[in-house]
């Protein structure tokens, strides 16, 4: 299967729901052209913001066949396929593969139950794991780091495993990144999670994988960055900072569907029972409308 190479702006996609708690399939159509049509230069379902751990495989893998349907070629789909289990996640890559998505993200089941700094599973683990879900396919894989990881062992993973052609890094706010583009970037193309956005780009990384929050200043970014507009690309980052703030301080998941229902994307703002009782109040949609209002350009 031919695939294109992954640069730029992949959002982490939020998974949108119903009133009655099942997957709003039609709400992920409208957000898959929203992407597109805002430059999204990739998109990124199933992941760990995207309530990814409480969806069913059979769910995860309706909103893949949507997003790459809706998609239909426009930008590569690169999805996630972590899992509580290998055999789990195995299965997530050869279906990721089998419907055309251009790569997967994975992270160890260990990690993926936890969170990526803990547990710190033994390298031998790990390489098992990819070896695993990498048997009998040709998909890219992303690496999703932890904080396990080091440079003597990916290089090791680079070696046993060809479709290893990718790095996202978020364990550190940007030494690991530094050094994973310094020693493997002729290897790999390494991801930032767009926290440090610019930053992360001067530094090496080739894409991010923030949130669907304003995406088409998270596309100028890339853009104007591809450029050599550095100093632009700077000042439409800043004035997206009220926004990135505001997400990451209120509830991200809840946040980030607020702000796609107030853009028509999304019809209601549920997450799942796992992610606890809704928590936004009036008072916090009208703080998003100000912090809207005031970036001056398409959100």
């Amino acid at each position: 299967m031919a695939t294109r190479p992954l640069r730029g702006y992949f959002p982490i996609m939020a998974t949108a729901y119903c009133d009655d708690g099942g997957v709003d399939l039609a709400s992920m159509r409208r957000l898959t052209a929203f992407l597109i049509t805002h430059g999204a230069q990739g998109m990124s379902p199933n992941g760990g913001d995207s309530e990814a751990r409480h969806l069913s495989s059979d769910e995860r893998m309706r909103v893949l066949d949507v997003v790459l349907e809706t998609n239909a070629g426009r930008t590569p789909v690169l999805v996630g396929a972590s899992a509580p289990t290998t055999e789990e996640s195995a299965a997530l890559v050869r279906y990721a593969e089998r419907a055309g998505a251009d790569g997967v993200f994975v992270m160890p089941p260990a990690n993926w139950t936890q969170t990526l700094l803990e547990p710190r599973v033994p390298d031998e683990e790990m390489l098992r794991h990819y070896a695993a879900i990498c048997e009998g396919v040709d998909i890219p894989l992303m690496i999703h780091a932890t904080a396990a990881m080091d440079v003597p062992f990916l290089q090791d993973l680079i070696d046993r495993i060809p479709n290893v052609r990718y790095i996202k890094e978020e364990t550190t706010y940007g030494p690991k990144l530094r050094r994973y583009v310094r020693e493997l970037g002729d290897r790999v193309t390494v991801f930032g999670p767009g926290l440090h956005y610019p930053a992360e780009l001067e530094w090496g990384a080739m894409g991010v994988m923030p949130s669907c929050c304003a995406p088409a200043s998270h596309a100028r970014v890339f853009d104007l960055w591809q450029r050599g507009e550095h100093d632009a690309a700077r000042t439409t980052w800043n004035r997206m900072l009220p926004l990135v703030f505001w997400r990451w301080r209120t509830t991200p998941q809840e946040a980030g569907k607020l702000y796609l229902r107030e853009m028509g994307v999304f019809e209601t703002t549920l997450t799942r029972p796992e992610m606890g009782a809704p928590k936004l109040e009036d008072a916090d949609r009208q703080e998003l409308l100000r912090v809207m209002a005031a970036m001056g350009e398409p959100v």
